[in-house]
């Protein structure tokens, strides 16, 4: 699984320009899946959007959206838009209806495109791997840049906002929560009200499937992934894909939570000889292929696993993994309606 973020926090850097999501263990950072909003300020946060969706509805423009690395003016309501950054730029581009030209190669998926948001034919698609790619994304001549999920954006911002404005990140990169990233985007591109309403929608459904499935409450889960022999899990609560689960009432162990961070903060790697360290009501890992699962789940201190034994792991598959660690207002839809019959049944038998 290919994970876009290059971290905040001084990690090394992987030899593409995404890093390897799950391979590296370089799950989305801080609270990015949250039905509160945490990490906000409320109050303002209330007052921006009632502020916001006025002037949204209204049609106005120019729009200022404020932000990091610098802050953007849309004169006019965008005819052309690039959603460069990782895969949720696209996502909102998509689920806001913007006239999208250009969008970054999603590197996690065979042909570029998730399942939850495919861009049409008629959208050409911009690999970062070897670098930026602002011959292509110029040549798509942009009115409008959205690039909130792009985590060399520090490096990035200058030179995108040379071809056109560009959105940033309100909080930091890779800190924006997923409603927050969702309400930026449709402020830019006039689209406030319809981004609220899609995250009014998401947080319904969250909210829904945690009320039809109490027996998820107060089930320990552990979560990771697992890539050429080597084993990583989540040991954060407040990484993305642990508030994904937490949010359906769920503990993340608290044994993991004690473990040291690996060069990725918020996931420890684990020991081939401590995998006992990933016991839980219900153990999650993915893999980014099929060969990496076989060889991993021949081993018999992983048969061992008790909740091996009863039939409480799941196997995660690597599309709803990414749809849980950079959850926008289409993947975590897809993530829930993918994972919660796999949760289901695993506590089941735990």
């Amino acid at each position: 699984m290919n994970a876009r973020p290059r971290s905040t926090a001084k990690a090394p850097v992987p030899s593409s320009r995404r890093g390897v999501l799950f391979a590296g263990a370089a799950l989305a950072s801080g609270a990015a899946l949250t039905l509160a909003g945490c990490g906000s300020d409320k109050k303002s946060d209330k007052q921006d959007s009632a502020k916001d969706t006025t002037s949204a509805a209204a049609g106005a423009f120019p729009v200022t959206v404020a932000g990091q690395p610098g802050s953007l003016t849309v004169k006019s309501a965008p005819k052309r838009v690039a959603a460069y950054g990782n895969g949720r730029d696209t996502d909102l581009a998509l689920a806001l209806g913007a006239p999208l030209v250009l969008a970054s190669r999603n590197s996690s998926f065979a042909d570029g495109r998730s399942p939850w948001a495919r861009p049409g034919s008629d959208v050409t698609l911009a690999d970062s791997t070897d670098g930026l790619p602002l011959e292509k994304i110029a040549a798509a001549r942009p009115d409008l840049i959205l690039a909130a999920d792009d985590y060399a954006l520090q490096d990035d911002f200058a030179k995108l906002k040379a071809i056109a404005p560009t959105l940033g990140v309100k909080s930091g990169i890779g800190k924006d929560t997923w409603d927050v990233m969702a309400q930026r985007a449709g402020e830019a591109l006039g689209q406030r009200a319809k981004a609220d309403q899609l995250v009014a929608q998401v947080k319904a459904k969250i909210a829904q499937v945690r009320t039809e499935h109490p027996e998820l409450a107060g089930k320990t889960f552990t979560f990771g992934p697992v890539t050429a022999g080597q084993v990583y899990t989540i040991s954060s609560p407040a990484d993305a894909s642990a508030i994904f689960f937490s949010q359906l009432g769920m503990t993340l162990a608290p044994q993991v939570t004690k473990l040291p961070a690996s060069s990725t903060p918020g996931r420890a790697q684990i020991s081939s000889e401590r995998l006992d360290l990933l016991e839980a009501d219900v153990l999650i890992l993915t893999y980014p292929n099929p060969k990496d699962q076989a060889a991993f789940e021949k081993g018999a201190l992983f048969r061992n696993l008790k909740a091996v034994k009863r039939g409480s792991y799941i196997a995660l598959d690597f599309k709803t993994a990414i749809a849980v660690a950079f959850p926008s207002v289409l993947s975590i839809p897809y993530g829930l309606d993918s994972a919660v019959p796999q949760l289901v049944k695993a506590v089941a038998a735990a």
